[in-house]
């Protein structure tokens, strides 16, 4: 199958458009210039044949009147007589004419006997030559006829068309040459979105189509510049994605590996040897913790991967009075903060109602604060204060530990993102804390930062609605 290109086809509908056109053009210039150039004639023969026929009339000698009048009208002249016999003949071509025994029998003279005028056209038995017959009745029963050969005609109907034809060729060639140039014009938008539409389906997006034509091929070009545009963000997106999905299996790999091999060695240890029982004692109890480690970051993940599939509908919005929750967090917290020396202070006021889940917003400022007892100083003080602004409520929890460097506050609600990976796994963190706080907030139509500088202590102020919003 031959494929063509729409180049081709442009030129190729473009030609046989014109090509079309001119042929038309063509016949019905030639039909009309034939139609009009035999009826003007026929008209100059009718008057001719009436005039000659008043001199028919009123002669006597009509084998001497149709020469003279053959000279004076430059057409063959037939007088016939009421039988049809040729009484005067000043140009005897019938006679050649097979089929006609005489010219009494002839088509016209019977139309002219019957209807007042008779018409005919004959053309010798070599087609070479065709003549115009008019004849018309010329008083007591006879007939005159005049004949003149059609070869003026034919010869200016075939000059004519030479040069139609010519022009016709003229126009054609012109056509193609135009039709080069209008369908490389036509097609050259179609190139450029062509090449652009190759690029992106090998994977680069980086494709600028620029086109403020208001035409077909314009808002094509458009919308596939745009399409291009949505295609790159959304491989940045899945690129960014993906590289997390890597991220999170190397740090959950990694963060699993390592209570999974002490349990693993000491388990190993006890089977094989024969340990006593405070060495046995010592084993379970490296082993009991590693698994409470290893369970505590399941549990973690898979709340993670809830709170990321749950639908923001799914969230619950009920009236909760931070200060209530942030009591209940100081109560449970409150051997944790024994043991550490801190000092958790609440200055809440009691007008600040949240719309939110009660059990996340508890679970996110837990969170916050059992951070806060970790990383702040030995014997320091946690502070949980909440204001309303507006329609919104913000709840700060902070401490006076070392601080974060700014270079890593933007990274430090990822998961498995740790300032300090050692310290951190040495306190028992898994990395997830804060990207669960965050998940959570969100899903309550809130959102969360972080202010923090080396020596200065860390500030998370979490913003929530004061209005129901769901």
């Amino acid at each position: 199958m031959i494929h063509l290109t729409f180049r081709t086809k442009l030129l190729a509908s473009h030609v046989a458009l014109v090509a079309a056109v001119v042929l038309i053009a063509l016949f019905d210039l030639d039909r009309s210039l034939s139609a009009d150039l035999a009826a003007d004639l026929d008209r100059r023969l009718e008057l001719q044949a009436v005039g000659a026929a008043r001199w028919v009339t009123a002669g006597r000698h009509p084998d001497k009147l149709a020469g003279r009048l053959a000279a004076v009208v430059g057409a063959g002249v037939t007088i016939l007589d009421r039988d049809g016999a040729a009484l005067g003949d000043a140009d005897p071509t019938e006679a050649s004419f097979p089929g006609k025994s005489s010219p009494g029998d002839a088509p016209e003279v019977a139309a002219a006997r019957a209807s007042g005028i008779g018409r005919a056209t004959r053309r010798s038995p070599d087609g070479s030559r065709a003549m115009r017959y008019v004849a018309v009745p010329a008083g007591e029963g006879l007939v005159l006829r005049l004949a003149v050969p059609l070869a003026g005609i034919e010869a200016t109907v075939s000059n004519m068309r030479r040069r139609l034809l010519f022009a016709a060729g003229l126009a054609v060639a012109a056509a193609i040459g135009l039709g080069v140039i209008a369908s490389r014009v036509a097609a050259r938008p179609l190139r450029v979105m062509t090449a652009a539409a190759t690029r992106i389906a090998q994977g680069d997006y980086a494709v600028a189509i620029a086109s403020d034509s208001p035409d077909d091929f314009g808002i094509l070009a458009r919308a596939l510049g745009s399409l291009a545009a949505a295609l790159q963000r959304d491989m940045a997106q899945i690129r960014k994605l993906e590289t997390m999905r890597k991220d999170f299996v190397a740090n959950a790999s990694h963060e699993l590996r390592t209570p999974v091999t002490a349990i693993q060695g000491y388990a190993e240890t006890l089977l094989e040897s024969g340990a006593d029982a405070e060495k046995s004692r010592r084993f379970l109890e490296i082993i009991h913790r590693h698994a409470r480690r290893l369970g505590g970051l399941l549990e973690r993940l898979l709340l993670l991967s809830e709170l990321e599939a749950r639908p923001p509908e799914a969230a619950l919005c009920e009236t909760v009075p931070l200060g209530a929750i942030a009591a209940l967090v100081v109560e449970t917290l409150r051997e944790r903060a024994a043991a550490a020396g801190a000092t958790v202070r609440v200055d809440v006021d009691p007008s600040v109602v949240a719309i939110g889940d009660p059990g996340g917003i508890e679970q996110v400022v837990e969170n916050l604060v059992d951070n806060a007892l970790k990383y702040g100083k030995p014997s320091g003080t946690v502070r949980i204060e909440g204001a309303r602004r507006g329609d919104r409520v913000t709840l700060a929890v902070s401490d006076d530990g070392d601080g974060i460097a700014e270079a890593h506050l933007p990274r430090l609600f990822e998961r498995f993102y740790r300032v300090d990976p050692g310290r951190s796994r040495e306190r028992g963190g898994t990395g997830l804390g804060l990207a669960i706080v965050k998940h959570l907030v969100e899903s309550m139509s809130g959102s969360i930062t972080v202010a923090s500088a080396p020596g200065e202590g860390c500030r998370f102020t979490i913003d929530l609605p004061a209005a129901p919003v769901c």
